[in-house]
């Protein structure tokens, strides 16, 4: 690990996770076992593989599981700057890498830990990352050898708002 990552040990420290419900989820051994409310998943393959933090929307209305950091664990000098976040989820056993820029680094991470997938990693980095790609293309940013794509930012009115790939806005002003 690089320094200032967190592993799932950290997990209690670094982040704040609800659950009203019972859930399942396979643990390191690939064996389907249950998770008690409050307590999160960190699901695998059959064969041991990790997957990363599984996050569902729940059966019902308010048995999400939610998840939010806690502000604390970004230095202060990036609550309020221009920041990159990157955030790698597993949808169905695809690897998505994308990049946000945003000015709340602790919103950004919230929003994007909303989302339904098993979570491998999120980070946030001082700065905008440079920009690849063609002009003509939303592009995409690069960190520790890997490519993340940047996301489209919406604007309505002077008021941006970040939004997923498919326009689901994450973030208003």
């Amino acid at each position: 690990m690089a320094d200032g990552d967190l592993d799932q040990g950290d997990f209690d420290i670094a982040f704040a996770f609800t659950r009203p419900t019972a859930a399942a989820y396979r643990n390191a051994a690939g064996a389907v076992t249950t998770a008690g409310p409050g307590v999160p998943r960190f699901d695998h393959l059959p064969d041991g593989t990790p997957r990363g933090l599984l996050v569902q929307p729940g059966e019902q209305l308010g048995q999400a599981d939610r998840v939010r950091l806690d502000a604390l664990m970004l230095p202060a000098d990036l609550l309020s700057a221009r920041v990159t976040v990157l955030h790698a989820l597993d949808i169905g056993g695809g690897l998505v890498r994308r990049a946000w820029y945003s000015e709340d680094a602790k919103a950004t991470i919230d929003a994007c830990l909303g989302i339904a997938g098993h979570h491998v990693s999120i980070g946030v980095i001082a700065g905008y990352r440079a920009r690849q790609g063609s002009r003509f293309e939303p592009g995409f940013v690069r960190y520790r050898r890997q490519s993340w794509a940047l996301t489209r930012v919406l604007a309505a009115n002077t008021v941006a708002a970040l939004a997923d790939d498919a326009g689901r806005p994450l973030i208003g002003a």
